[in-house]
């Protein structure tokens, strides 16, 4: 089965990080393990015996040997089967196993590209940020975070070691040295395995004025509270023209694997033209499918004018009364793959044969032994 340890283990396990990877949808199509067809919202429930997901090698090798949870192979490491069961483990007041693990750093970055549309040669573009955590198991030794062409500049706030969980930011920004597009990349050097990891970065230099886009006070990040099932209230951001030529819009889109649990409306929107000191909104709410720590990031473009920076997007769904269905114990609720375990549903149809076989042989035996009537 493995190697277990006690929880006193040297290197530490992410309950929290578990509690995003149970709600998390890894892929198109599939489900997260908080669905309702699946495991449920709440695991002390125990639907589909996820309660011996406390065991971080009970989960891997239902992974590898049930059909609908291998897809999961090539998303969850040895570290996330632990942060699993650390969750799994809080949530049922049990104590959890890990699997043996070296400890390593990891980067994480919020976005993998920056566009930055159209800019005036002899100017520079509104700045865009990136996050950078550390998202691995050990301290993060960064050696260096460049660009690899001059016509962007990054700044940011990363010490030299950027401790376990932690995060810091980077600003880049974009000043063309002659007409015509561009692209590079910015660069983080470390200790991470991948390294170097890279943000793609883009522009267009421009001889004639163009529009500036930016967002009004407010714009760098939104943060919702709702219920599965019941949408929360609207939040909406300004978006302004600060350049001396009219802006046309291309795309408004959320970007993130989690991008489908927003919903984006308003006035902006592709082929809207902003001209010179003119405004649109851009309206988003949080629309979870199920419950936990949700993430996407908002982005806009236009055709000629310097992008506006990104917007992230955070929401914290809980789990509608009584969603999950579930009656306790080691309930089968047609999760297939899903389950755990390895007993047999309530509706067993061995036992419910020999039910009926039972009660044909009674129903015989009755009718052998009933009393013969004397004819009149």
């Amino acid at each position: 089965m493995g190697l277990w340890l006690a929880s006193g283990a040297a290197w530490s396990q992410s309950a929290s990080n578990g509690q995003l990877l149970y709600n998390q949808v890894f892929a198109s199509g599939t489900n997260s393990c908080a669905a309702s067809s699946c495991h449920g919202s709440t695991p002390s429930r125990n639907v589909n015996n996820i309660a011996s997901g406390n065991r971080a090698q009970k989960t891997k090798t239902a992974v590898s040997g049930v059909g609908e949870m291998r897809f999961l192979s090539a998303h969850l490491s040895d570290a996330d089967y632990n942060d699993l069961a650390a969750y799994i483990a809080s949530a049922t007041g049990s104590a959890p196993s890990y699997l043996a693990v070296t400890p390593a750093p990891a980067v994480t970055l919020s976005l993998g590209t920056l566009t930055f549309g159209a800019v005036t040669l002899g100017q520079t573009s509104s700045s865009q940020s990136v996050t950078l955590t550390n998202s691995g198991s050990a301290a993060l030794s960064i050696a260096s975070i460049v660009t690899t062409l001059a016509s962007f500049s990054v700044s940011h706030n990363c010490p030299a070691t950027l401790a376990v969980g932690s995060s810091c930011s980077l600003s880049v920004s974009f000043a063309p040295a002659a007409a015509g597009a561009v692209s590079a990349q910015v660069r983080v050097t470390s200790n991470a395995t991948g390294s170097p990891h890279a943000v793609a970065v883009s522009g267009s230099g421009v001889s004639s004025a163009v529009g500036s886009l930016s967002w009004t006070a407010g714009g760098g990040a939104l943060q919702f509270t709702a219920t599965v099932g019941q949408p929360s209230a609207a939040q909406a951001l300004t978006l302004q023209n600060l350049g001396s030529a009219s802006a046309t819009l291309s795309t408004v889109s959320l970007v993130g694997s989690q991008g489908d649990q927003f919903v984006t409306g308003g006035s902006c929107g592709s082929g809207v033209v902003l001209d010179a000191g003119a405004n649109c909104t851009v309206s988003v709410h949080f629309d979870p499918s199920s419950s936990g720590s949700k993430s996407a990031t908002l982005q806009v473009a236009a055709t000629n004018a310097g992008n506006p920076a990104a917007v992230s997007l955070t929401g914290t769904a809980t789990a509608a009364a009584g969603s999950s269905g579930s009656s306790g114990g080691n309930a089968n609720v047609g999760a297939g793959g899903c389950t755990l375990s390895g007993s047999r549903s309530v509706f067993d149809p061995l036992l419910l044969a020999l039910g009926a076989f039972s009660a044909a042989v009674l129903g015989w035996r009755r009718w052998r032994e009933r009393p013969l009537r004397r004819p009149a």
